[in-house]
């Protein structure tokens, strides 16, 4: 018995000496898993036009030499100002709607089309900057502000909006076209959506999915 006992007594010692399996640690979420996904807004196809930021540019390159120019300086500036990385995510209800966001479309979309883009800062004070500036990149920024409340749209600001201190929210309405925008700055990320012909409840189910996907 005394044997067994000296036995055992060395196998928990060993096994207690033994190094812990390293914990895994939890992947940071992507841009691409954080930004629009299907399913967040029922009945849209994801469009051609959504990517890396570089890939849409280099892809705009082609199809529209001068928006090109325009929105490359753009990120260029943003690098400058803290910007790591950003994604582009299009969803459309009919091929029209995502040929409306590749430069082969004419006129506004006409069966539903959602626009994010969600860009990451290298710390969360250069995001919160960021927002303060109110700059403009790949179309997104203070003028969707001022067109929807120059049509007499709705216009939210701050923690009204449920998004956070830094945030705004916005719908609006011209004939045969509806609008809904939302910008906000949570964490090291600033976001950014843009909906048209879409109701304002399926437009915000889409920002409150992004924006879960980020905490």
């Amino acid at each position: 018995m005394k044997g067994t006992f000296l036995i055992c007594l060395v196998m928990l010692m060993v096994t207690a000496c033994q190094p812990a399996s390293p914990i895994s640690k939890l992947k940071a979420p992507t841009l691409e898993g954080i930004a629009l996904q299907p399913g967040d807004v029922a009945g849209l196809q994801r469009c051609r036009a959504s990517g890396d930021v570089n890939a849409v540019l280099q892809d705009e390159r082609s199809a529209d030499p001068a928006g090109y120019q325009l929105n490359a300086t753009e990120w260029e500036q943003w690098r400058r100002q803290g910007a790591s990385d950003a994604y582009v995510a299009v969803y459309g209800r009919t091929p029209a709607d995502c040929a409306t966001m590749s430069g082969t479309g004419t006129g506004e979309p006409s069966g539903g089309l959602i626009v994010g883009l969600i860009v990451k800062f290298k710390t969360e004070a250069i995001a919160a900057r960021d927002y303060s500036m109110d700059s403009t990149l790949l179309g997104f920024g203070p003028g969707d502000i001022k067109f929807i409340e120059l049509v007499g749209g709705s216009v939210v600001n701050g923690t009204d909006t449920g998004l956070g201190p830094r945030s705004v929210i916005g719908t609006g309405s011209v004939p045969g076209t509806t609008y809904y925008f939302a910008f906000w700055q949570s964490k090291t990320f600033g976001s950014f959506l843009m909906a048209y012909d879409l109701t304002s409840s399926d437009a915000r189910g889409a920002v409150d999915n992004v924006n879960q996907r980020i905490h």
